[in-house]
């Protein structure tokens, strides 16, 4: 079975409910703000053989008797499940996360959950250890970019971020327009250096931007400085290809 059909499997399973805002919401409703800093939600997941109800975030059945490996949704709140939020649950999303914390979550739920070590298992346990590894890694490359970070929060908040998206600032635009004539004139690595520079320079400037408009919750900023985000990225990409 292919990781594609089981996540839309795992989409449509019945005993998967939303609880949010402490009402019982069904997964067909639209992926819109399932998760801000005021509300909570969870996920009440069944164990497939022992029927025992154990955390989202669990690999393997939380019953010590049974501990089978268990299906994760693939719309599990990616804070939550790479523990990289806030909150006692650390499930809500913050945007200034601990890159170095983050990778130990995934290497170990990685390690837990390494498809070869169910290489022997029954197939449907097989199936749910790919299912696993490819939502962890979805996951981690998700939240440790800071660009897709930006747009999953937003996304999740009923901001969506399209590649498309144009800047609404004219001169920043135009800013940004004459960077990448000045890139494509360069000839030289040693005339790179300074490009570069500068682009990192603007690329840190507007992620601290987008801390700041995410501590206050201020979405309509953070989605501006994500698009801005997004075409600094498209240089950063080009430089490194330049390398290349």
């Amino acid at each position: 079975m292919n990781t594609k059909r089981l996540f839309s499997q795992l989409c449509s399973l019945s005993r998967t409910r939303v609880i949010y805002n402490n009402h019982a919401i069904k997964r067909n409703i639209p992926n819109q703000r399932l998760f801000n800093s005021s509300s909570t939600w969870r996920f009440d997941k069944k164990c497939w053989q022992c029927q025992s109800t154990n955390r989202p975030s669990a690999l393997f059945c939380e019953n010590k008797v049974c501990s089978v490996i268990q299906p994760i949704p693939p719309q599990l709140n990616f804070f939550h499940l790479l523990q990289a939020g806030k909150g006692e649950n650390k499930d809500k999303p913050t945007f200034n996360i601990d890159l170095k914390a983050l990778k130990r979550q995934f290497l170990l739920l990685q390690q837990k959950a390494h498809p070869d070590s169910f290489s022997q298992a029954p197939k449907r346990q097989l199936d749910y250890a790919q299912l696993q590894s490819s939502v962890i890694n979805k996951a981690y490359n998700t939240l440790k970019n800071p660009l897709s970070r930006a747009q999953y929060i937003l996304e999740q908040n009923g901001h969506q971020v399209n590649e498309g998206d144009s800047l609404s600032d004219p001169e920043l635009l135009m800013e940004v327009m004459e960077f990448r004539e000045e890139l494509e004139e360069i000839t030289t690595e040693k005339d790179l250096v300074p490009l570069k520079q500068r682009n990192d320079e603007k690329f840190q400037e507007v992620v601290d931007k987008l801390t700041d408009a995410f501590d206050k919750e201020d979405y309509k900023l953070a989605k501006d400085l994500a698009i801005e985000l997004q075409y600094l990225t498209s240089i950063k990409n080009a430089i490194h290809e330049w390398h290349q």
